[in-house]
C-alpha cells in the first residue's frame, strides 16, 4: 500500500481527537510502541491502531499492547485482513487473491478519506 503514514498520523489525530487534552493522552499511548529497537515503521503501526480503535481510548490501549508484543498482529488486522494465510489461494487464483488485497486497500483509504472528511 502506497501511503505516507507519516502525513496521515497527525491528520487523523487531529480528525478523531479535536480536543486538544484527549489527543495529548491518546499521543501518550501511542507513544508506547516505537520505544524499542524492534518497534517497525512507527507512524504504519499508529495509523493501524487508529484504524482498529476509532476514538475508543480503551481499545487504543490494547492495540497498542498489541503492537508492542508483535507488530504484525496488529498490521494483519488492520491491512491484510482478507488475505492474510491465504497463499494457496494466491498460487491456485491469482485474480480472485488481487481482488481481495484490492478490497483491502479500497477499505483502508476508504476509511482515510471517511476520518479525513469528518
Amino acid at each position: 500500500m502506497d501511503i505516507d503514514h507519516s502525513s496521515f498520523v497527525p491528520q487523523v489525530l487531529a480528525k478523531l481527537f479535536p480536543e486538544g487534552a484527549t489527543r495529548e493522552q491518546v499521543r501518550g499511548i501511542l507513544g508506547r510502541y516505537g520505544r524499542e529497537d524492534f518497534h517497525l515503521e512507527m507512524d504504519r503501526v499508529h495509523l493501524g491502531i487508529l484504524r482498529l480503535s476509532g476514538t475508543d481510548l480503551t481499545k487504543i490501549e490494547r492495540w497498542t499492547a498489541v503492537a508492542c508484543s508483535d507488530f504484525r498482529e496488529l498490521l494483519v488486522e488492520a491491512e491484510y485482513r482478507h488475505t492474510f494465510n491465504k497463499d494457496r489461494l494466491k498460487e491456485k487464483d491469482p485474480e480472485k487473491y488481487a481482488k481481495l488485497e484490492r478490497k483491502e486497500q479500497d477499505e483502508y483509504r476508504q476509511w482515510l478519506l471517511k476520518v479525513l472528511a469528518a
